[in-house]
């Protein structure tokens, strides 16, 4: 399986996906169903990013990459992906498609349960590395790094799910913004890690710890790091 991960500013300014009225919900999830009919598509979530209200996030499980390709190339595609961008994408704003392997299935952290069967907050984690391609004894290097944040995470409770993979495609960054011109350009490579929490604050209290202060140079030193983006959601299922 892979992850599709579409990240784009909502032509709605007044977004709320949290409300079940919103149309804008309905239409975002009417062009999802119709994503699912693709052969290879398995399931798709979405969700608004609580810092940057206006930014959605879509995950599209597919069989693998070839999948989607071949979806790309089907009859009427093409007209949904322009209806899509029209009814549902600002006008000249972020928009950006790539696909992450996550070393396993990341559902408990992508939409995690909390103790009284709720759904919590995901923690997204995009890091940026150059050079673009990074040799994969690279990429090991860096996974082995950040996976040393996890234990000290799950002594602070209410931690139900941790995921991270790396982007197929290099990418230009950031993802969650228009860039300011000042960027020395080029191509990343992306590392995207999934962390679910019982709620935001929870994670919030967990950054403002000592473990967190005598842990955090696990991914703040590592190699090779151009630049990060920390942002929390909550997930729908299609």
């Amino acid at each position: 399986m892979i992850s599709e991960i579409a990240i784009f500013e909502a032509s709605d300014p007044k977004l709320n996906l949290s409300t079940s009225d919103s149309p804008y919900k309905a239409t975002l999830q009417q062009h999802l169903k119709t994503v699912l009919a693709f052969e290879g598509a398995q399931a798709a979530y979405y969700g608004q990013v609580i810092e940057k209200p206006h930014i959605v996030i879509v995950f599209v499980n597919w069989d693998n990459i070839n999948s989607h390709i071949e979806a790309t190339k089907s009859s009427g595609f093409s007209a949904h992906e322009s209806s899509f961008r029209s009814n549902l994408v600002k006008d000249n704003s972020i928009s950006t498609v790539f696909h992450v392997q996550f070393r396993a299935n990341m559902l408990d952290a992508l939409q995690p349960k909390t103790s009284s069967g709720t759904t919590g907050d995901t923690e997204l984690v995009f890091g940026s590395f150059q050079p673009s391609p990074l040799p994969q004894a690279a990429k090991d290097a860096i996974v082995e790094s950040f996976n040393h944040v996890e234990p000290v995470m799950e002594r602070h409770g209410s931690l139900t799910g941790y995921r991270n993979g790396w982007a197929v495609e290099s990418i230009k960054t950031p993802l969650l913004e228009k860039g300011d011109g000042k960027e020395d350009g080029g191509l990343c490579d992306v590392y995207v890690n999934l962390t679910g929490w019982d709620t935001t604050e929870t994670h919030m209290k967990f950054m403002g710890s000592q473990d967190f202060k005598d842990n955090q140079h696990w991914y703040m030193d590592v190699e090779g790091l151009r630049g990060g983006e920390i942002v929390h959601a909550r997930f729908y299922e299609v």
